[in-house]
């Protein structure tokens, strides 16, 4: 399984302005939606771009930790740990976030907004979100007032299902503990694994022999078919956002999308760092740098966005306020992320802290 592929140079720079461009788009698209209702994406059409982007992040996700299980070999309870840190790093935050978001517009009582943002009991659905079983089996349990949470389950478990399998020897008992993993999670989210899969993939598969010329005309074949396949390829099975899979109901539809997103990553040739045609370090840094705001971006906008609405009201079709707001919540995304990446450190201490006590809580003492 061990790869000679590594993520800096080219790659780095593909990666970085895919993950970086998905997370604009979402915010644009879900701002968007807030006001201009009237353009609001049908369901039953091809092409809906803020569900196209959590596509392309699964399979990057699953690039990226191919490439980090790959060369870091980690032990299972390591690699939960990094994991976990990562995810309640941004996801505990964005859940308080959430939650204020919700209390103002309860306390605001625009009819329209409660109608859009308030469902049911408050405590229940923060609960299990912050578990990540918003998305197990039939549940699609997220506060209306954070729509983009719904992905961190398909991702958390995706993170469980993986580890379980590559951290425990690959053997047969790793093959029944991720099993186990997929029954706890349920059809919606084993459904959607290829997609992530398939970034696994495109690390592991080795590049093809061809030049870099021919490489790069590959990536932007692939890239374009990907473009291709968003915009002609009908929702299959079942439409975006209700029963019986909510967010998976298009999985084959976003399959045949995955695919030339994976490939495309796949044909990537290897850097040339002492060629003159080497991309300038500086370049390279400063977008990973800005991709490195993308799951604040992520997991913040959506509550900023309702704040915005709660607080300041809406404008609808006022494409000037539009602007301002998505500016707004653009630039307080990306500064509450860079405080809050400081902080993953203290969340890495913990879960090891956690790690340790639950280990010694299950050795046997002796008499």
């Amino acid at each position: 399984m061990k790869s000679t592929r590594t993520i800096d140079g080219d790659t780095s720079l593909v990666l970085d302005s895919l993950r970086l461009g998905a997370a604009l788009v979402v915010l644009l698209w879900h701002a968007k939606d807030m006001w201009f209702p009237e353009k609001i994406f049908p369901a039953d059409q091809p092409g809906d771009p803020s569900h196209t982007a959590v596509v392309v992040f699964f399979v990057l996700s699953g690039f990226v930790i191919a490439f980090t299980t790959d060369t870091r070999q980690p032990t299972l309870p390591e690699y939960m740990q990094a994991r976990l840190a990562r995810l309640c790093s941004m996801c505990v935050p964005a859940l308080l976030l959430t939650a204020v978001a919700e209390f103002a517009v309860r306390a605001n009582a625009d009819p329209e907004l409660m109608a859009a943002y308030v469902r049911g009991a408050f405590g229940p659905r923060y609960l299990i979100t912050g578990a990540f079983m918003n998305e197990a089996w039939t549940m699609s349990a997220a506060p209306p007032s954070n729509a983009a949470l719904w992905s961190l389950s398909f991702e958390f478990w995706y993170y469980v299902i993986f580890g379980l399998w590559f951290c425990t020897g690959r053997g047969w008992k790793s093959w029944l503990l991720a099993t186990g993993a997929c029954l706890v999670a349920g059809p919606k989210i084993v459904l959607m694994m290829p997609v992530w899969l398939m970034g696994c993939a495109a690390y592991w598969l080795p590049r093809p022999q061809t030049s870099r010329r021919w490489a790069w005309i590959g990536v932007l074949l692939a890239l374009l078919a990907a473009v291709w396949a968003i915009e002609v390829i009908r929702p299959w099975p079942f439409y975006i956002g209700a029963a019986p899979f909510y967010f998976a109901n298009q999985f084959a539809t976003d399959w045949a999308a995955a695919i030339f997103v994976a490939a495309g990553l796949w044909l990537v040739p290897p850097s040339q760092l002492r060629s003159a045609l080497a991309l300038p370090s500086a370049l390279v840094g400063r977008v990973r740098a800005a991709a490195d705001l993308t799951f604040p971006i992520y997991v913040l906008h959506f509550p900023l966005l309702v704040l915005w609405r709660a607080l300041v009201g809406t404008r609808i079709g006022n494409s000037a306020q539009y602007a301002l707001a998505v500016s707004v919540v653009l630039l307080i995304s990306c500064a509450l992320g860079v405080l809050l990446e400081r902080q993953r450190s203290r969340w890495s201490q913990l879960f090891r802290w956690l790690g340790k006590r639950s280990a010694r809580i299950g050795r046997p003492t002796s008499l």
